[in-house]
């Protein structure tokens, strides 16, 4: 009786209720993601996908209220002949720019990248800005080959000594690109770096198979973010796909030298539910002898929606990995033979864990307030012989050196949107306030450890260490507000401030060691024990203004101040290849740019700017005069100058019309950067006039892609014009090989990739095709010290498979 009521009941709900599938776009017909459909009949929720499209059950007459933060909204009453297609729904919106942002999006979508609409969610992009698409991008993503990840943003200078992506290190315009450190890096919008003003490098990247973008923001709307000279880079994760309860990804990698990856992650949204998870294992042999590794990493998010406007979001992020270090070269040796090394027990290991909480409320159609909590506890551990390359490694007790990391925040975001129009006049914008407290606490110890050769990470003594042993605490408060203002459709103007309150510090002692001059024998040791602590407090101002010049081209300009606080942890590690000026002051300077990008058509993107940097008090390697060791020290003021260009042009689109065009497509980019640094300024006069380390006066990339059905094949070709590494500009490279010329270089790249109808992808490719013989980077201590060969020719094969399934009930809700 049960089962047969059972059967009546759902019957009865089939004949009436039936699923309406639609798109919502905007006035240009691009479908709009993120949609918010509320079937206020039935109490029902959806959620429009990546394309902007929705399944709902609906019975007649009943009204369907579609929302979304910027438009208009949207009210539906679905008729029932219409229930069998798809048809698309129009949402209008006052603001005219973010109509013609989306725009943008769908025409860029075959170029992997494109700019950001001036108003996302709770931030305001201004000024230089990309964002790198990675759905259909081509290249090495389970090794994580910066060179083809970064090949169309500009200016940027990449370190090319980890073959395998466990680590990024990229510097723009004329900056370091040590370990990122010149730009605020983040990950879904929080911090990932040690710790974000005192030890700002990262030890961590993300999967770029589980990321969906990446953003870079340069000009004055960086100082939502943070104080860098660099501005923001921050890594997307990608979201759960709306229309299914349950995805699965799984990648498999093979490469020479050893390499073997593996990527698996599931995903799905059911009702106001949605989740991921994701592991990625990768291991390999490395290029070089000794440099054997291994690395895991996982991912873990869920998010629920409160209701229709409130979610709330958690993330989890691990990653391990034990790396065996081949140590540097001299340039005899490298000349030689780039894959020899001669360390063998030198080690590096990494811990890395993270944990954040997003709640976002869509207060009405105008407004949006965003407040996340993240926080970090992690280690970073080296093993060896720090020695210089000229000396043998004697085998004895090898110095070890831990880094404890532990730092938590709370960052709070308000936007509002505001308007007036009427006959006349048309102005409108949005103003957002924010506000930040971080609190970070890092150690660094450093001491004696094994004889061995294997990867024990264990002092000797551990309660007497024989190198030092300090804490690091820093507070950092923050408030920000930027303001954005449209005066008709043409002009634009932004002002932005941020006011930092820094305190930093050290506690803890090292020790000093009489050695006589000649048997080397320890006469005597000093235990040195200080306490240090910085109070300050610096504002910060930015602004810019922006012109359409043409339906899809603007012209801009735009200025802000930067700041970079010094880093305690580099003035007590005791390195025996260089020394430190223990009166280290915190770098200052501002950044100004003028520029003009647009789209012509669909078939041909640009960007041009031109930028101005003062750095001041810049902090860099050289020789210390009156002995023979290298000094890390505020060098002086340093000015960098460039012009940096983009373009990309597709040859099917500009000379076939649609009916031609078929699905063929061939696209060229190019990307140029030229700059100019020079010291202004130094407490060494010879140093003035000389060019900034680490800086290529010519980088340029270029590459051509053809796609055709599923098929899609790359060629591009990387080149840097010769670089310093140190504020002398020594040519001639020292004995240690830690100083001298890095020459330039010329790499070239291939990529191939085959999408199948369904689940299956196979991707192909051969990096450093011509086998170029080169380096990027001379290390001073670890993972060095001496020239860091890159790696020469190197293949890879991917296959991917992707299983989704059907989402019968239709009722999902991101």
């Amino acid at each position: 009786m049960k089962l047969a009521l059972l059967i009546i009941t759902f019957g009865t709900f089939c004949v009436h209720a039936q699923v309406h599938e639609a798109i919502i776009a905007d006035e240009s017909g691009v479908g709009i993601p993120g949609v918010k459909v509320h079937n206020i009949s039935q109490n029902v929720f959806a959620r429009t996908d990546e394309n902007g499209l929705f399944r709902i059950f609906i019975d007649p007459d009943d009204s369907i209220v579609c929302t979304m933060t910027g438009f208009d909204t949207l009210i539906i009453t679905p008729k029932p002949d219409l229930y069998p297609i798809i048809v698309t729904y129009e949402m209008k919106t006052p603001v005219q720019e973010i109509q013609q942002a989306n725009v943008v999006r769908k025409r860029l979508e075959d170029f992997d990248v494109g700019f950001l609409p001036p108003i996302k969610g709770v931030q305001i992009y201004t000024g230089t800005n990309a964002v790198i698409e990675l759905a259909k991008l081509n290249g090495a993503k389970s090794t994580g080959n910066p060179r083809e990840i970064f090949a169309k943003v500009p200016g940027l200078n990449i370190w090319e000594s980890d073959g395998a992506g466990i680590q990024i290190g990229i510097g723009g315009r004329g900056l370091s690109p040590n370990r990122t450190a010149n730009f605020n890096t983040r990950q879904n919008g929080y911090d990932i770096s040690a710790d974000a003003l005192g030890y700002p490098e990262s030890y961590y990247t993300p999967p770029i198979e589980a990321l969906k973008s990446i953003e870079i923001i340069r000009g004055s709307a960086s100082l939502q973010f943070g104080t860098q000279f660099g501005g923001l880079l921050n890594f997307i994760i990608k979201d759960p796909t709306p229309s299914t309860p349950f995805e699965l990804t799984s990648r498999l990698t093979g490469a020479t030298y050893g390499y073997a990856g593996a990527f698996n992650r599931i995903a799905g949204t059911h009702k106001r539910f949605s989740y991921q998870a994701y592991h990625q294992y990768k291991r390999g042999n490395g290029y070089r002898a000794n440099s054997g590794f291994y690395q895991h990493q996982a991912f873990g998010q869920a998010r629920f929606y409160i209701t229709d406007k409130i979610s709330i979001r958690a993330e989890y992020t691990h990653m391990n990995y034990l790396a065996q270090q081949a140590g540097g070269l001299t340039d005899l040796q490298f000349e030689e033979d780039p894959r020899q090394s001669l360390r063998d027990r030198n080690w590096f290991a990494v811990n890395w864990n993270m944990a954040a909480v997003h709640y976002d409320h869509e207060i009405g159609s105008k407004a949006h307030f965003n407040i996340r909590s993240f926080g970090m506890v992690s280690t970073r551990e080296t093993l060896g012989f720090l020695g210089k390359i000229t000396q043998a490694d004697p085998g004895t007790q090898r110095e070890m050196l831990r880094g404890t990391f532990k730092n938590a925040g709370i960052e709070a975001r308000f936007l509002q949107r505001y308007g007036s129009r009427g006959k006349g006049r048309d102005i409108h914008g949005a103003f957002l306030i924010g506000g930040r407290y971080y609190q970070g606490q890092t150690t660094a110890d450093q001491g004696l450890a094994t004889e061995g050769s294997d990867a024990d990470f264990t002092y000797l003594n551990p309660s007497d260490l024989e190198g030092s042993s300090y804490s690091y605490p820093s507070q950092n408060g923050a408030f920000f507000g930027e303001n954005i203002l449209f005066i008709g459709r043409k002009l634009r103007l932004n002002a932005g401030i941020r006011a930092e309150s820094i305190q930093s510090g050290s506690s803890g002692y090292y020790k000093q060691y009489l050695i006589h001059p000649v048997n080397q024998d320890t006469l005597d040791i000093y235990t040195q024990t200080d306490t240090n602590e910085v109070r300050r407090s610096i504002p910060l101002f930015g602004g810019g203004i922006s012109y359409k010049v043409g339906k899809r081209s603007t012209a801009y300009t735009n200025f802000t101040q930067n700041y970079r606080a010094i880093n305690f942890t580099d003035i007590r590690i005791n390195n025996p290849n260089i020394v430190i000026d223990s009166a280290l002051r915190d770098e200052y300077g501002y950044t100004a740019e003028l520029g003009f990008r647009g789209l012509l058509n669909d078939f041909w993107i640009y960007d041009v700017a031109a930028f101005y940097i003062f750095y001041g008090d810049k902090i860099g390697l050289a020789p210390k005069a009156g002995t023979t060791f290298k000094e890390r020290t505020n060098i002086g003021d340093a000015r960098n100058t460039g012009i940096e260009i983009f373009t990309e042009f597709d040859f099917f689109k500009a000379f076939l019309d649609s009916s031609q065009q078929g699905n063929h497509s061939l696209t060229w980019f190019v990307n140029a950067a030229y700059i100019h640094t020079e010291y202004i300024r130094s407490k060494e006069s010879n140093y003035i006039g000389n060019q900034v380390e680490y800086v290529s006066p010519l980088i340029f990339k270029s590459g051509m892609k053809y796609r055709f059905n599923g098929w899609s094949i790359q060629v591009q070709g990387s080149y840097n014009t010769e670089q310093f590494s140190d504020a002398s500009n020594s040519i001639v490279p020292s004995g240690d090989a830690v100083i001298g010329l890095i020459p330039s270089y010329l790499v070239f790249d291939f990529s191939g990739r085959y999408r199948f109808k369904k689940h299956f992808i196979v991707e192909v490719g051969i990096n450093n095709f011509t086998n170029a013989k080169y380096f990027t980077r001379r290390a001073t201590g670890y993972p060095g010290p001496g020239i860091l060969p890159s790696d020469g020719i190197n293949g890879y094969l991917t296959l991917q498979y992707q299983f989704r399934a059907k989402n019968r009930s239709f009722q999902s809700m991101l």
